[in-house]
């Protein structure tokens, strides 16, 4: 007698191998038969007949274990098939923790704003405790009470949570947790031997590895030079861990660039010999068009190859969209914000605009320092970076804040101010023209893992609260799964699912997952792909995809027919620690 049996199934197992036909059994959370179970019974069946029977898939990037404890449901990954995340990328965590500093889940503004109020920060990363503490108790009902990696694990756990996290140590909370406020800085040796240390309890409590976070803005990472990072990264090693990294665009000093950050990483690496994963990888900047995008792609992953070649253990995601951004972002007023705030609404603000008093305000609290990311003569600002998609001028559209700023012969910063007042409705991000092609190419190697870099949320999550500056999931954290498989639709089936299963779990050291086999824990999807279909390039591109009939996380259904569930079944996962009767020390 079987808890569920899968009839009728073709089974694609995540390793590569050619699909079969089969019937699998389940007991408890493992997957117990594969095979001719027609003589079989269970308290509950499935027919596949016609659709395919796969491994639950497994997201390499996101940022879930930052919020699990607010959205545990994890909805938006499992509509689409995925049944574990990684966690802890970047550098960010939500633990080790002191009793100085909360390290900002990126996701939630309220929180931020409600315990560090501040109008002229987009975001902030490091809070006093004591005030995220008594944000999330008001908000969420969240007591703050853990300190080490093991205590979030199990606090998570404890909660429950309806989707599986394989979770790395985000060295930007290591940092934090050792160094406190004053963490800004090189580290001592004393003070390296304490984060030599905490990396070790982390990775004893069941981390899969460690992450960094070398942008400028990931503080207090990048502050960490190759020495203290080599450190920490041999004693990964020792621990079979995975390496990952959000490298820089840009070091703190403005200098270098994109292919600078990769190779400070793989660097890094090799010398510490340790297994590497690089995060997001893609080419915005790289090109101004189509040919120069492409081959931004292709010197990337040569680049890749080169230090594969060399010895070094490597891989990196990618998000299969050129058109996604880490979140969705519906009006320009996001972007200037404070002066939406101080205003009351989208067209109040625009309202304000048309006095010319109150723009001399704006001018003057821009040179005032108050707000760089509006002040163009700042080497990273948003006039270059965010192309307006939606305005009622559709000359405007298409183009950069920056090269209309300059056709129109005016400061970037009265033409954002032009272009607003107009259309308050108005919409701008992240955005190059050319990269689709790119984006395939790098999505399309065998080093490559598709990745959402998104949170736990459903497709309705507003993580800033306000509804005049909205900010909802990317479509990829919706998405990403059949955005892949439509993408490599001409090639061979089971290599695709490879790549979203039994790769992924294989790169991780996830034990047991990733794979449909007798004795593997039963994270399985039912899907049609007659059916699938992804909405990420439609108008309403907030939609849960097609296709995904069934999805079973340990052995227990929750998505059954684009229902969700709600049975609870996920956990934090512990990669298999050297020994089992270690305990990690409080951080006080």
């Amino acid at each position: 007698m079987y808890d569920l049996i899968i009839r009728n199934g073709i089974v694609v197992d995540g390793t590569g191998g050619d699909a079969y036909s089969a019937d699998l059994g389940v007991r408890g959370d493992r997957v117990a038969a594969i095979g001719d179970l027609k003589t079989e019974k269970a308290e509950t069946e499935i027919d596949a007949r016609g659709k395919y029977v796969t491994p639950g898939f497994i997201d390499p990037h996101t940022h879930a274990d930052l919020n699990v404890l607010m959205i545990p449901t994890m909805e938006a990954h499992l509509m689409q098939g995925v049944t574990t995340v990684v966690g802890g990328n970047c550098g960010h965590g939500m633990a080790p923790m002191s009793d100085e500093i909360y390290r900002s889940a990126v996701s939630d503004f309220d929180v931020i704003f409600k315990a560090h109020p501040r109008y002229f920060e987009v975001t902030t990363l490091m809070i006093e405790k004591d005030k995220a503490a008594k944000a999330l108790k008001e908000l969420y009902d969240i007591d703050l009470d853990w300190h080490s990696f093991d205590e979030y694990i199990d606090k998570c756990n404890a909660s429950g949570m309806d989707c599986n996290i394989a979770p790395l140590a985000g060295y930007s909370a290591i940092r934090g947790a050792v160094m406190g406020m004053d963490s800004m800085r090189e580290a001592t040796e004393e003070e390296q031997a304490a984060l030599e240390e905490a990396v070790r309890e982390c990775m004893e409590a069941g981390a899969f590895g460690i992450s960094t976070g070398m942008d400028p803005m990931y503080v207090p990472g990048p502050f960490a030079t190759d020495e203290e990072t080599i450190r920490m990264l041999k004693a990964v090693k020792e621990y079979d861990g995975i390496f990952t990294s959000h490298t820089f665009n840009a070091r703190m000093d403005g200098s270098g660039g994109r292919m600078d950050g990769y190779k400070t990483m793989l660097e890094q690496a090799k010398a510490a010999g340790v297994r590497a994963n690089v995060s997001h990888v893609h080419v915005l900047g790289m090109g101004a068009n189509d040919d120069d995008s492409l081959a931004a792609a292709k010197d990337t992953v040569a680049y890749f190859e080169e230090m594969g070649s060399g010895g070094l253990d490597l891989s990196y995601d990618v998000v299969p969209s050129p058109y996604s951004a880490d979140l969705t972002i519906p009006y320009f007023a996001f972007f200037l914000k404070p002066f939406v705030l101080m205003s009351g609404g989208r067209r109040r603000l625009a309202e304000n605009l048309a006095v010319p008093d109150f723009r001399q305000m704006v001018h003057a609290v821009i040179k005032a320092g108050m707000y760089p990311i509006l002040d163009s003569e700042q080497p990273i600002n948003y006039f270059a970076v965010l192309t307006v998609l939606r305005h009622k001028d559709s000359d405007a559209v298409g183009k950069t804040l920056a090269q209309l700023a300059d056709e129109r012969g005016l400061h970037p910063l009265d033409l954002t101010m032009d272009l607003f007042e107009q259309d308050p409705d108005m919409s701008a991000n992240v955005y190059m023209l050319g990269f689709p092609e790119a984006n395939a190419f790098l999505s399309s190697h065998s080093m490559a893992m598709p990745c959402s870099d998104g949170f736990c949320c459903t497709k309705n999550s507003n993580f800033q609260g306000d509804p005049e500056m909205p900010l909802y999931p990317n479509a990829m954290t919706l998405s990403f799964i059949p955005r892949y498989i439509l993408l490599h639709g001409k090639s061979r089936f089971e290599d695709t699912i490879r790549q979203i299963s039994g790769f992924v779990a294989e790169r991780f050291g996830i034990q047991d997952r990733g794979v449909l086999k007798e004795g593997g824990f039963a994270d399985i999807v039912v899907l049609d792909r007659d059916k699938l279909h992804s909405y990420d390039m439609d108008e309403d591109f907030l939609k849960y995809p097609e296709g995904f009939d069934h999805v079973i996380v340990n052995g227990v259904p929750v998505i059954e027919a684009k229902r969700h569930l709600r049975t609870a079944p996920g956990r934090m996962l512990r990669k298999k620690s050297r020994d089992a009767g270690y305990t990690s020390p409080a951080y006080v």
